[in-house]
């Protein structure tokens, strides 16, 4: 496991960010299970690496940062990469993460751009803001592009600054901002809007 970047997000303090690169084999699987085993993410899935290694060092990382008896955390993943995010600050937290050059289907492109028609960004950055909407613990949606957004509660995005987003759903409003990392997409959604200006 490689930390590629470990960086404080925002103004608020203990707002962390992490990218990690999940290395294949680990020689420590063992004794990583045996670890993660006694602590609150004991879970059937301690067989699966990625969730082992990514709770490891959610973990180790919480107890560095001296949080470890409260603290709220979101995870993302593609391919080899992991986000994330850690805050003993804030309730309202929530990471996503994409390649910059992932490619959608036309269709899917087409969707998000009739749901959000005012919005002159790329669809994936949408994309994203709205799976980090569904990481969210005081939002229940229940989101599928394809068959359309729900009508009784709806979705508006706001770009407010380069990049930074507001978001309203129902009458809950977060903001999200979009980072750019080493070939990656990196969408933060937080309950208040006090982003870092970069990475």
């Amino acid at each position: 496991m490689i930390e590629c970047l470990f960086k404080n997000v925002c103004n608020t303090p203990n707002v962390y960010l992490s990218i990690i690169e999940r290395e294949k084999g680990n020689y420590f699987f063992l004794i990583n299970k045996i670890y993660v085993f006694f602590t609150r993410f004991r879970s059937k899935r301690l067989c699966s690496n990625r969730y082992l290694l990514t709770r490891f060092y959610l973990i180790k990382r919480a107890k560095k940062l001296g949080v470890y008896k409260r603290f709220n955390y979101c995870f993302s993943h593609t391919g080899k990469y992991s986000a994330i995010l850690i805050s003993s600050e804030l309730e309202q937290i929530s990471v996503d993460i994409e390649p910059v050059n992932r490619r959608l289907p036309e269709s899917l492109k087409l969707k998000v751009e009739a749901l959000f028609p005012g919005l002159m960004v790329d669809k994936l950055i949408v994309i994203m803001i709205i799976e980090s909407l569904i990481k969210l613990p005081i939002l229940k949606l229940q989101i599928d592009l394809s068959k359309g957004l729900s009508k009784l509660c709806p979705i508006r995005i706001t770009e407010i600054k380069k990049n930074i987003f507001e978001v309203s759903v129902c009458d809950v409003k977060v903001y999200s901002n979009i980072y750019i990392y080493s070939g990656l997409y990196i969408c933060i959604t937080l309950e208040n809007n006090q982003f870092e200006l970069s990475l």
